[in-house]
């Protein structure tokens, strides 16, 4: 592999650092939950980000000479049978919505690293590894939503047409 800009190298290690600290506390994680189904995901999360380590350790390797390439998420991981609690705890939802909360940030920060980044292999697996956040994003979100712990708020009918007509009449549509 040619060598990687500085910014590259910068970022990249600012990520490492990062998922350090978020392996650590999905395995916390993991240990705390009660529910099956929060289990898979978290260890799907885990086992995803692990790759994304792989992945940048491979793009900094300056030995490394092919293409890098992110691995698909496992999906599998949910349909195992694991044995276990199958209840919901308190800690459950918490931890449900920090990860939430967590593969959010880590999307929006590959995104954002990845319009930074200057090589195009590093600028690509970015933005698949944001799609993989975004992906665990929802899965937490439907896993809070069976719970009936989710709260979207939605606009009225009312509100939606009202700012459709102003935006209709500013682009003269």
């Amino acid at each position: 592999m040619e060598h990687i800009p500085v910014v590259d190298l910068g970022l990249m290690s600012d990520h490492l650092t990062a998922h350090e600290g978020m392996l650590q506390k999905l395995q916390a994680y993991q240990e705390m939950a009660t529910s099956t189904e929060l289990k898979k995901i978290l260890a799907l999360q885990y086992q995803t980000m692990s790759d994304h380590v792989r992945v940048m350790l491979e793009l900094i390797n300056p030995y490394h000479a092919t293409y890098v390439e992110l691995s698909p998420i496992n999906m599998a991981i949910l349909q195992q049978n694991n044995m276990g609690h199958f209840g919901i705890s308190q800690d459950d939802q918490w931890i449900a919505r920090e990860a939430h909360t967590s593969s959010k940030d880590m999307a929006n920060t590959n995104f954002t690293s990845a319009l930074m980044m200057q090589n195009q292999n590093v600028r690509n697996v970015h933005i698949k590894m944001a799609l993989q956040q975004l992906t665990l994003m929802e899965l937490y979100e439907q896993f809070l939503e069976r719970l009936g712990t989710s709260f979207v708020p939605r606009a009225s009918n009312e509100e939606q047409l009202r700012t459709y007509n102003h935006f209709k009449s500013v682009f003269s549509l």
